[in-house]
């Protein structure tokens, strides 16, 4: 089979390499289409050759079936849930395998034209559900989903979401579709324009005066809701400053420093919650609102590419060249 390898910084190469065969419970997967995520931007940074593959986004045909495999069968589609559970724990049971208690993982190894998955990460897709949108479903809609699932999050809400990547775009429909008020902060025109048609009724970019013009929007009780999308620590200063009292803050960007004061979350009742990507369940809940038509779940994907394209493409993607917002790979 074919597949997209990393040599060095910005050295990316279509290889050849061995098909893989299923163990116990797994089934391969002909892939059809997989995201781009911000998160594998490493892809294009490795500093020598590298074994592991990016793309974790990946929806296919099941092509074969290992010892063990209960319902799928070959010739079905389905999307893949990225993170692997140990199978047997509690959150595993509840088919939250990104709770695993007993030492999860994450499956990458998308940019190949067949990966090996257990069936349990395996969602079968709709009819009426593209490969590209199944693509979607589980990081980039469900890993939002999830995050406000952790909320009381209800119709006449306001929410701030800071950061209008895919995901945070994501986070903007889906508090829209709970019937909630959206303001959208994010650093590139592109992004913003993206936020206003799924929804958000207030955007804007980092900059002084900013927590006045929110505060405006809100009202001068605050908002009810902070979902953190960037990564960047000066979300987190522009949230407490804007949360109103009882409100929760969720926080799905990585990687950011911070320091708090407790006071702050003290005199206002704070809840703060993590959330990392997608359960089954939601990944469900997520293809069944794309059904439905309650969410567009292509609305901001900006680029389309052919695996074979990616090494060149993918510094594209780095650069957010094009006003590209997601890209997809696709067969």
């Amino acid at each position: 089979m074919r597949q997209i390898r990393a040599f060095g910084p910005q050295d990316l190469r279509m290889v050849e390499a061995e098909d893989p065969v299923p163990g116990a419970g797994e089934v391969v997967v002909d892939v059809m289409a997989c995201g781009i995520c911000g998160s594998d931007k490493w892809f294009w940074y490795v500093e020598g050759p590298h074994s592991y593959v990016a793309g974790h986004e990946a929806a296919g045909v099941v092509s074969a079936v290992g010892p063990g495999v209960r319902e799928l069968r070959v010739g079905d589609r389905v999307a893949v849930n990225n993170v692997r559970g140990c199978g047997e724990c509690e959150a595993c049971r509840e088919e939250a395998y990104v709770r695993c208690t007993g030492g999860l993982s994450h499956m990458g190894f998308g940019f190949s034209e067949k990966i090996a998955v257990p069936e349990r990460n395996c969602l079968k897709l709709h009819d009426a559900i593209s490969f590209e949108q199944g693509a979607l479903i589980f990081d980039n809609w469900g890993t939002p989903y999830s995050a406000l699932a952790r909320t009381n999050l209800k119709a006449g809400d306001t929410v701030l979401v800071t950061g209008c990547g895919p995901i945070g775009l994501a986070a903007v429909g889906l508090c829209r579709q709970h019937g909630a008020r959206v303001a959208a902060v994010d650093v590139l025109p592109a992004r913003l324009a993206a936020a206003k048609r799924q929804g958000a009724e207030w955007t804007g970019a980092p900059g002084d005066g900013l927590a006045d013009e929110l505060l405006r929007f809100a009202g001068e009780d605050g908002f009810d809701c902070v979902v953190e999308c960037s990564g960047h620590p000066s979300s987190y200063d522009l949230g407490f400053e804007v949360i109103g009292m009882g409100g929760t803050i969720v926080v799905v960007g990585e990687k950011a420093e911070i320091r708090v004061n407790s006071s702050r979350i003290i005199h206002k009742h704070l809840t703060i919650t993590g959330s990392l990507y997608s359960t089954m369940p939601a990944g469900r809940a997520v293809q069944e609102l794309m059904v439905r038509g309650e969410i567009d779940p292509m609305a901001f994907v900006t680029h389309m590419f052919r695996l074979e394209e990616l090494p060149e493409k993918f510094g594209d993607v780095i650069e957010a060249k094009d006003g590209l917002i997601k890209a997809i790979v696709v067969r």
